[in-house]
């Protein structure tokens, strides 16, 4: 199963259109097929240079492997194709005896599929097709049987459930929302549900959507932190930036994107100052820095995090589209509300900040 937390924690939860009644609210999320392919690769070929062997008799004379997967759309549905590499042998003392050994391609088409309740993704097997690296059809009953009793089956085990998420949404979440919310919190997460999925020719695209009563923002002054409070947050944000720098110095970053390590870390060290500026200093509506960082920031991080969220596996890769999706639809209202009256800006941090650090020292 996918771990959806990050995906759906900003996405879903964080940003909405003001409304004042109980609404649907609807976020369009796109996967892209190379950040679906790292998902595939990171669940199912984890043997030695991305491969899977998805079928053995135990002696290892017979078996069946898969590797290099490429995944595209096609016709509403995605196209997955796989190397494989087959053998029936049998077994002639300590030795096995080759019978039977073919090369291929294995091409499936599966349906992104959503169950009734629209808790669970998933990606069944609607068409299964083998041929060899001259466009012959595979002709042995054995291994067409064995390709779609055994491997069919295992390509389509990809699923997104909700029901498994839901519960680290909430304690990810919890510590950010002020305690008369928390009820609110537990509704908006419980509602949520896939409730469209599609492919184009360049990913599957994703609706999700849950039932809040979004308030506005809640902009109402908040006094900026005492000294006992900014070296508690001084503390966390610490603790916060050595794990983000440790992570981008770990990105698997190749070509171009090796060398925007610097571009995140530099990010990274500005939203420090703004953030800490926004919690100590007066703010006035047209000067306000953390909202002057996230506008002047954005135009520069979104393309490179695009880009880096396809070179990750499923799960890191989908915490990066947390960040640009939530960013992006910001952008696109003109002004932002959520399911707990939380604002962008510096004293819509103070309240986060002082809700967290509540948390923390109880």
């Amino acid at each position: 199963m996918l771990s959806l937390r990050h995906l759906l924690i900003t996405t879903g939860l964080l940003l909405s259109m003001p409304s004042f009644a109980a609404r649907e609210v609807n976020v369009p999320v796109p996967l892209d097929y190379k950040l679906i392919r790292n998902v595939l690769v990171h669940q199912l070929f984890t043997g030695e240079g991305q491969t899977a062997r998805v079928w053995h008799d135990g002696k290892q004379c017979s078996f069946l492997d898969l590797s290099n997967p490429e995944i595209a759309g096609q016709d509403g549905q995605v196209k997955i194709n796989n190397n494989v590499h087959a053998q029936f042998g049998a077994k002639m003392g300590s030795k096995c005896m080759t019978l039977v050994k073919w090369s291929g391609i294995l091409e499936t088409l599966q349906k992104p599929t959503l169950d009734k309740s629209g808790n669970v993704l998933s990606f069944p097997v609607t068409k299964i097709h083998a041929f060899d690296s001259n466009g012959q059809n595979l002709n042995i009953d054995q291994l067409q049987d064995l390709l779609q009793q055994v491997v069919a089956p295992k390509l389509a085990d990809l699923k997104i459930d909700l029901n498994a998420s839901r519960d680290d949404i909430i304690k990810t979440l919890l510590p950010y929302v002020p305690a008369e919310d928390s009820e609110q919190l537990n509704d908006s997460v419980n509602s949520l549900r896939f409730n469209n999925v599609k492919t184009d020719a360049k990913s599957i695209l994703i609706n999700l959507g849950f039932m809040s009563k979004v308030k506005p923002a809640d902009k109402s002054p908040e006094d900026a932190l005492n000294a006992t409070e900014l070296q508690q947050w001084q503390s966390i944000w610490q603790d916060w930036r050595s794990s983000l720098d440790k992570s981008i110095d770990q990105l698997p970053l190749t070509g171009d994107l090796a060398e925007n390590r610097n571009t995140l870390h530099d990010v990274l060290q500005k939203a420090g100052t703004a953030f800490e500026q926004g919690l100590t200093s007066e703010v006035s509506e047209g000067n306000d820095p953390v909202r002057v960082f996230i506008n002047e920031s954005w135009d520069e991080l979104a393309p490179l995090l695009r880009a880096v969220s396809k070179q990750l596996p499923g799960a890191e890769g989908l915490r990066y589209l947390t960040l640009i999706a939530a960013t992006d639809l910001m952008y696109e209202v003109e002004s932002v509300g959520s399911p707990f009256g939380l604002e962008i800006s510096a004293n819509g941090l103070r309240k986060i900040a002082r809700s967290y650090i509540k948390h923390k020292n109880s």
